[in-house]
């Protein structure tokens, strides 16, 4: 995406016996529940694994290209040391374990995967679906889930998931809610992979990566806590990292009630999708509550949908040390900045934000914001979140024509910080101007700037600000390196020191446990360029001082730097810096190599295969002295 990050190994999540103990294989096209459950003799259903205790060190593998329908609930747990481990085996695509089971005649189960009061496991190359059509006693018909893990003995502490390789797709409830009725949308609960704690017992050390989630009705991911509010007890360490989030109808991650919790470098494409009838059509890529010590970071949100909220990242109410940094988001129906009320510390820095705010059916009441502080918890006013920072961010709006719109601005805090900001609207496009209210009392605004039509109310509170163009490397680009600014740009050393009031907030737990990659404070720009406290810094995103560009061009031919040009495709992909032949392929989420072929030097672009079907794939460019690999959204 926009920075290569070398992560340490998660020592707890990821550690294995070095001698594995029973395996146990399942075909459902090949096996028999009479066999010995071998490689040669394997097993055929879910409930016979079921009904298997398992212990330190099994491993149990479903036959690549089957399908498995039935109830999974999983008998035994792991050591830190020595998991229990579920993956695939054969060739061919994952193995589908489904909860959507109409052979059964009892009707589809609540969830595909059980886990309750078990522990220290690896899921692996598996695809998980659930599609409740027929209603099952004891089980409500507002709730589907692909994979559940659940702690309900309030003396037990689950620990050490990994979830690597996986898919979740497919997973939907009877009926569909009205996502405007509040308590029905609360009371509606179906994700792909959910953690819930009850009782007092609490889920710590888990690892979500290299995941794929889509054509989900509501969640992808759910960390949710049954305890009250008052509760001081919070499920712990979670890390969502490289995964690919595509058409979910609601919130991508969403995070109830954790504490550590990072999130970086996914893809969140069309979180609130509406591809499928029963889908809720109202969510935000990520969406946190009463957390503590979130990091969302180097995070692509595109395309949010939905008739409220539906923010890029979107930080509700009663959060603690909420850090928004490094993220692109674009297209995000909602807005920019969504701040509820009664958080502490809530921060977007570094983030580069172009076209978020336009909604089909604005609601004035609740819609289209570039920024949003909104001092209501559950729906009642009095409640204003404390120093939230919103700074060095790139925010452009500049649709045209027929496409052109106006966002709101609304800040009702306490101790607000707006600084070094670009607020850049063009094309009939405005910020600010379908309304504008300011009741934070302590409001400190200073040093950012305006360009084009942007409210007079809203700059008028920055007496130091500059009303000049930024001057972009290259808008027409059309993604965030087109944002950076060439060298003769008046927002360099034009910020505000950060200094007193505007010093950098520390992240409380950088450089700690789960947060080992990240810096208690920023170090480097959004683009890379470094950021240090002895020096005044650039107004926006790029802290770039002379403009250095921080990928090759179309004129830099002299390097085997390739960039290509944007992430989401529809015809074709861009490429700049060929200067040499290279076998090019595109690989699917599966692994399958859907379109392949031989790019001549200086060749710039890849006509796409129009069969392709929508979804996330990975390009791999291939020579002898480079191989470079990069995911793509294909719309």
């Amino acid at each position: 995406m926009y920075k290569q990050i070398k992560y340490p190994i998660f020592v707890l999540l990821l550690s294995y016996s070095l001698c594995a103990q029973n395996q146990y294989y399942l075909s459902s096209s090949t096996g028999n529940d009479s066999n010995d459950g071998s490689q040669t003799q394997p097993w055929k259903t879910l409930s016979k694994i079921s009904n298997t205790t398992l212990g330190p060190g099994d491993t149990v593998y479903f036959k690549k290209g089957d399908t498995f329908r039935g109830h999974f609930v999983v008998d035994g747990s792991g050591t830190e040391q020595s998991p229990i481990t579920f993956t695939s085996y054969g060739n061919g695509n994952q193995p589908i374990i489904s909860g959507s089971d109409h052979d059964d005649g009892g009707g589809d189960y609540r969830e595909a995967m059980l886990v309750t009061n078990h522990d220290n496991m690896v899921f692996d190359d598996l695809e998980i679906q659930n599609h409740r059509t027929i209603s099952r006693s004891g089980v409500g018909d507002l709730v589907s889930f692909g994979i559940r893990i659940e702690v309900s003995d309030s003396n037990a502490n689950l620990n050490n998931f990994s979830f690597r390789n996986m898919t979740f797709k497919n997973v939907y409830a009877l009926y569909w809610v009205d996502p405007s009725n509040q308590n029905a949308f609360n009371d509606f609960e179906v994700s792909g992979l959910t953690f819930i704690s009850s009782w007092g017992g609490i889920i710590n050390n888990v690892i979500v990566e290299d995941s794929y989630f889509t054509d989900l009705q509501r969640i992808g991911v759910h960390i949710k806590n049954t305890m009250g509010k008052t509760s001081t007890k919070r499920n712990t360490n979670f890390v969502f990292r490289n995964n690919d989030f595509f058409q979910i109808g609601g919130t991508c991650v969403l995070p109830v009630r954790t504490e550590n919790c990072l999130i970086e470098n996914n893809i969140f494409n069309q979180p609130g999708a509406k591809t499928n009838d029963k889908m809720i059509g109202r969510g935000s890529a990520v969406w946190n509550w009463y957390s503590i010590n979130t990091i969302i970071q180097y995070n692509q949100a595109i395309n949010a949908k939905g008739i409220m909220d539906s923010h890029g990242i979107h930080v509700d109410h009663s959060n603690v040390d909420t850090f928004i940094q490094y993220n692109y988001m674009q297209d995000c129906e909602g807005g920019f900045v969504e701040i509820l009320g009664g958080n502490q510390r809530a921060v977007y820095r570094f983030n580069i934000s172009v076209n978020d705010g336009w909604r089909v059916h604005p609601n004035w009441v609740n819609s289209d914001h570039t920024i949003w502080l909104n001092d209501k918890i559950g729906g009642e006013s009095g409640h204003p979140s404390y120093d939230s920072y919103i700074y060095n961010n790139t925010v452009v709006i500049n649709k045209s024509g027929n496409d052109a719109f106006d966002t709101a601005i609304d800040i009702n805090g306490q101790n607000t910080r707006i600084f070094n900001n670009i607020f850049y609207a063009t094309n009939g496009s405005g910020i600010g101007n379908q309304q504008g209210n300011y009741g934070d009392p302590n409001l400190m605004m200073t040093n950012n700037m305006f360009f084009g039509n942007i409210r007079n109310n809203f700059k008028t509170l920055d007496s130091n600000r500059l009303e000049v163009n930024p001057v972009f490397y290259n808008e027409q680009i059309g993604d965030q390196y087109g944002f950076q600014i060439n060298g003769s740009s008046q927002a360099i050393d034009a910020g505000a020191a950060y200094t007193g009031n505007y010093a950098h907030p520390a992240i409380p737990v950088g450089a700690s446990t789960i947060f080992t990659n990240v810096e208690e404070y920023p170090t480097v720009d959004f683009f890379g360029n470094s950021i240090t406290g002895d020096f005044t810094p650039n107004i926006g995103a790029s802290n770039a001082k002379n403009g250095e560009i921080t990928l090759s061009n179309k004129s830099d031919t002299s390097s085997d730097k390739v960039y290509i040009q944007n992430p989401m495709m529809s015809e074709k992909v861009v490429l700049f810096g060929i200067d040499k032949p290279y076998q090019y392929a595109l690989v699917d989420i599966l692994g399958r190599t859907k379109q392949q072929g031989f790019l001549e030097a200086s060749q710039n672009e890849i006509i796409l295969d129009q069969s392709l079907s929508s979804g996330v794939y990975l390009l791999k460019l291939e020579n002898k002295a480079n191989t470079i690999k990069s995911k793509i959204v294909v719309n």
